[in-house]
């Protein structure tokens, strides 16, 4: 936990977000956790926290976007829940944010002839 003294994230706190998101947070995106950013739920100039219950990883195309997209995430438990924007969701229900399918493991190949 770095509080407020750090605006960025540790090499160790980017490894547990990756154990924990598994890449991006946001449902459908694959972008795997190498390739996304450390995210603060709230925002870090509103007295947001550099710790891991309050960062996602998320993608640089959702990074960029985040404020205006309609996307929104929550911390509830140190998990992340996402709600979609009305165009994907008109639901606008709060779901958990799974594990991203880009970390899940690929069948092993048959390397019999």
């Amino acid at each position: 936990h770095l509080g407020t003294t750090n605006r960025f994230f540790t090499n160790s706190q980017r490894r547990a977000l990756a154990a924990r998101d598994g890449g991006c947070v946001i449902p459908g995106c694959t972008v795997p956790p190498h390739l996304t950013q450390a995210h603060h739920v709230i925002p870090w100039n509103k007295g947001g926290l550099t710790n891991i219950d309050n960062a996602v990883l998320i993608c640089n195309a959702a990074h960029a976007s985040i404020e205006t997209s309609g996307w929104n995430i929550d911390m509830r438990h140190g998990r992340p829940w996402v709600r979609g924007p009305l165009i994907f969701d008109p639901t606008q229900t709060w779901r958990p944010a799974g594990q991203n399918r880009a970390a899940t493991p690929a069948e092993k190949p048959h390397w019999e002839k």
